[in-house]
């Protein structure tokens, strides 16, 4: 295989990644806790977008388990944002997505 054939390849899945880390913007996950009593929205690329709390979540004499509650549900957002990053970067890009995904 050339080099000039090689660079073209590589500025193809190159653009093929930028197209897909824009729709991962407008992609979206939810993680949650405490059996959906919070609840926390973010994008494709792990931004938290919005957070959702019943009613029961609020405890105000045990702030700490509301707080262990969203931190739990953060980070679970954040892991399934990081899972469809990676799923759709394989998708489109078969198994150099993988290697580019983790430049993004």
């Amino acid at each position: 295989m050339n080099i000039q054939k090689i660079m073209k390849e590589a500025q193809k899945a190159q653009k093929k990644a930028a197209e897909v880390q824009e729709k991962l913007g407008s992609m979206s996950v939810v993680g949650s806790a405490g059996g959906g009593m919070v609840e926390i929205a973010a994008d494709g690329h792990g931004h938290i977008q919005a957070v959702r709390l019943k009613p029961e979540a609020v405890d105000k004499d045990d702030l700490e388990a509301l707080e262990d509650l969203l931190l739990v549900a953060i980070q679970d957002a954040q892991t399934k944002a990081h899972e469809l990053s990676e799923k759709e970067m394989s998708r489109e890009l078969g198994g150099i997505g993988n290697m580019l995904g983790g430049m993004f």
